[in-house]
């Protein structure tokens, strides 16, 4: 392929030899595909009217042209049903652009803003129906479908803002590319035009300041102009793609970091200051398309474009290059003969069955003589019976009754034929009985989807192929928005159920994404004046009256298409098997049941979901928290009555604790009392002489006796035994204890037992005058003897 050059903008001449020297290389490239797909296009359109499907000759033929008699020529158009199978699939398919954040600051929230701006932009061109739909129809009949992107001011609004447009491409024909594209989806191609011939009154309406230039046309072949064609104008829409050459230089921060400069945005201080510190450097490239609008031979406008691609984007069907010559076709062409073998079968049968007889009955005109007008009427009429004569009145002969013929018949071969036509174009195209709706033997939901899926994955080629060019859309979208959109601005974001929501372009933000308030300012983050609790980002705007702001020069976002089933499909999917979930787990029902009418269709489903989700209403929302707060009040009192209760209760424990310490040491000090008490009772005891107790004794004996012979008057008398020395004698016949106290003493010493304080003994001294004689007690007895004769007491 030859490699042209590029021609100075600012001369036309140069132009537009260019475009004449690009428009035959094209040209001759696309020759045979060119005239190839017009007949396929034809062919699609035949109809009984337009014979197309019919060759030519066949068809003058059999029409009686050539002599004879006519013959059927019946088109009985099969093509265009298996054709609109996989024109209709694509049109029911949800065709969407996906964007990815991949770095460089770009935001998961920026990126679902631009692919609702995307979504926006298609909604507004009405893609869907228009642009991809006839792409899709160039793609599948002839093998090739075009998208036009354009850059348009807002209608009905007084506004300098420009907006993006998907347009359709009506004829394929129209566009004429380049012939050195590498890519399957043509993405690196370096020029486009289109090219269409519009009458001179609507040019002359379009752009009345070049009236009279535009009649000189564009000679782009000698020879080539027709009649037809001197009441037009061609008109040419001619991009090329160039590469802006720069120097990119790795410029030191003061705090460390390296920063990414180019040279063309540098002043000659910086520039000089990086080549002396020798600063890392490479040569770039930055793409841009040209414009250039050219009608008849004068170039009415040109200049640069936002995109960096060429803004006609294709649809491939099935394409080739063989031996330097393009070939490309749809569904079509696959179909031309068996679609053919099929209307000359059909044809030929019809034929067959016209030839043969019409008679209904074989009669001996003898038998019906008399009652021809009742034969004449017999198959137009409803008689009980048809009277015929049996005998010849002539020659009494017998007479033939009437028979009834057998029905006309069609050729089986020729039926057959049809048969196998029909089976041929199933075979070429991969959709059979089935997939074009007619029962087969599948009964359960899962052998039918399988057996539709192997039609889809029979052409998928096309789908794969749209699939290819919607991302490239996607694509020159995001590399232009940031050019388009370079001003403040409220953009509106479609989400993929059709719901529209506002967001806020803000080139000047110092993040690809933030929520400002209703001034534009950023809200600070959470933590820093907000609450803790902050509501999702989503719903901030609803809530507070905030909006998403993203800043479309920041980062670097990736796009992939998404071709698959509508939404309204997807959502019946969801629907089904949420029911399903409901119905295998009826206790699920209050988590699960509010997205069951979120993926459903009727009238107020969005509402009940809506009143499901809302929560309480703000009179049931305060009486709820003033209950909790009642709750939580109650259970604080609750809380403090407890310790109330443990502490009394651990009161009531100590007080009866400390009574019984206090009786045990009130018991325990009266035995100590009491111990003590005996203690000196016994060393009183001991102490005192047993002679100055007898009077005290006698006198106790005695009151005991008097009591006993009271009680004697009354009992009889018992022999008092005699008492026995020993441990058991009377309280006179034990021995005293050691004593120092002279017998006879006063009793002077409190505690004379082991451990009492015993005072020392007197210091000898005069005995005063009437003080008895000493008496010697060392060999006193303490206790008498027993054999000495005692006092009666009694």
């Amino acid at each position: 392929m030859r490699d042209f050059r590029v021609a100075p903008a600012d001369d036309p001449e140069a132009v537009l030899a260019e475009v004449r020297e690009r428009f035959a290389a094209s040209r001759d490239f696309e020759a045979d595909w060119r005239a190839q797909a017009l007949e396929d296009l034809r062919f699609f359109h035949g109809d009984a009217r337009n014979h197309n499907q019919w060759d030519a000759a066949a068809y003058q033929a059999r029409s009686g042209g050539l002599g004879g008699s006519p013959r059927p020529c019946l088109t009985i158009n099969k093509t265009a049903q298996h054709v609109f199978q996989v024109e209709n699939d694509a049109r029911q398919a949800a065709m969407s652009v996906k964007v990815n954040a991949t770095g460089f600051g770009a935001s998961a929230k920026a990126a679902d803003v631009l692919e609702g701006i995307i979504r926006h932009i298609e909604y507004q061109s009405n893609a869907q129906q228009n642009a991809y739909a006839n792409a899709i129809a160039g793609q599948v009949r002839v093998g090739m479908g075009w998208v036009h992107i354009v850059t348009d001011y807002l209608q009905g609004q007084d506004s300098f803002d420009q907006d993006f447009f998907i347009r359709s491409v009506p004829d394929p024909s129209f566009v004429y590319s380049d012939p050195n594209t590498i890519e399957p989806d043509h993405s690196d191609m370096r020029w486009a035009m289109i090219v269409e011939d519009i009458p001179k009154h609507v040019f002359a309406r379009l752009y009345p300041e070049h009236e009279e230039e535009a009649c000189v046309p564009l000679m782009l072949d000698p020879g080539e102009e027709t009649e037809a064609q001197r009441e037009t104008v061609r008109v040419m829409r001619y991009y090329r793609r160039s590469e802006r050459r720069d120097v990119l230089w790795a410029a030191p921060q003061p705090d460390g970091t390296v920063k990414s400069l180019r040279q063309s945005e540098m002043t000659s201080e910086q520039l000089r200051a990086l080549r002396e510190a020798g600063a890392r450097h490479r040569a770039v490239t930055q793409p841009h398309v040209e414009f250039f609008l050219i009608a008849g031979s004068t170039i009415v406008s040109h200049g640069p474009t936002v995109f960096r691609h060429v803004p006609l984007v294709p649809f491939v069907g099935i394409e080739s290059v063989i031996r330097g010559r393009l070939d490309r076709h749809g569904l079509v062409r696959p179909l031309i003969d068996p679609q053919r073998m099929y209307n000359y079968s059909a044809s030929a049968f019809v034929e067959s069955v016209a030839l043969q007889a019409k008679a209904p009955w074989l009669v001996d005109e003898r038998a019906v003589e008399g009652w021809e007008n009742e034969w004449s009427s017999a198959n137009t009429s409803n008689r009980a019976y048809l009277p015929y004569r049996g005998i010849d009145p002539d020659d009494a002969t017998p007479i033939p009754a009437p028979q009834r013929l057998d029905p006309p018949t069609g050729s089986t071969g020729h039926l057959q034929a049809m048969q196998n036509a029909d089976l041929q174009m199933q075979m070429v195209t991969g959709q059979y009985q089935a997939e074009m709706g007619a029962p087969g033997n599948e009964r359960s939901g899962r052998a039918i989807n399988e057996r539709q899926r192997q039609s889809d994955t029979a052409n998928y080629h096309y789908t794969d192929n749209q699939g290819m060019a919607l991302r490239l859309i996607g694509k020159i979208l995001i590399d232009a928005i940031p050019f388009v959109y370079d001003t403040r601005r409220a953009v509106q974001v479609m989400g993929q159920d059709g719901t529209l929501s506002t967001a806020l372009v803000m080139p000047g933000l110092d993040q690809a994404a933030a929520m400002v308030g209703p001034d534009g300012t950023p809200l600070p983050p959470q933590g820093q004046g907000q609450p803790p609790a902050q509501p999702d980002p989503g719903r901030q705007n609803v809530i507070e009256g905030a909006m998403l702001a993203v800043n479309p020069t920041i980062g670097r976002y990736d796009v992939e298409a998404d071709v698959g089933p509508a939404f309204a499909t997807r959502r019946q999917d969801a629907f089904n098997a949420i029911s399903q979930i409901l119905a295998s787990d009826p206790a699920s029902a209050p988590t699960v049941l509010p997205y069951l009418f979120k993926a459903s269709d009727f009238p107020l489903a969005d509402e009940i979901y809506e009143a499901l989700t809302a929560g309480p209403s703000p009179q049931l929302q305060q009486a709820q928290e003033t209950i909790a707060q009642l709750q939580q009040e109650l259970q604080a009192a609750q809380a403090h009555l407890q310790l109330r209760q443990a502490d009394i209760a651990w009161r009531a424990q100590k007080a009866q604790a400390d009574t019984q310490l206090d009786a045990m040491r009130l018991q325990v000090e009266a035995q100590a009392r009491q111990h003590r008490d005996e203690t000196d009772r016994m060393a009183a005891l001991g102490s005192i002489d047993p002679q100055s107790l007898r009077p005290v004794l006698e006198e106790l004996v005695r009151q005991v006796l008097v009591q006993e012979r009271g009680q004697d008057m009354q009992q009889p008398q018992v022999p008092e035994p005699q008492p026995e020395p020993g441990p058991s004698a009377p309280l006179h016949a034990l021995p005293p204890l050691p004593t120092t106290n002279v017998r006879g003493d006063a009793v002077h010493a409190p505690r004379p037992v082991v451990g009492a304080v015993t005072p020392s003994p007197p210091e000898p001294g005069p005995a005063p005058p009437d003080a008895p004689a000493p008496t010697d007690t060392t060999n006193t007895p303490d206790t008498p003897d027993p054999n000495t004769p005692q006092e009666d007491l009694t």
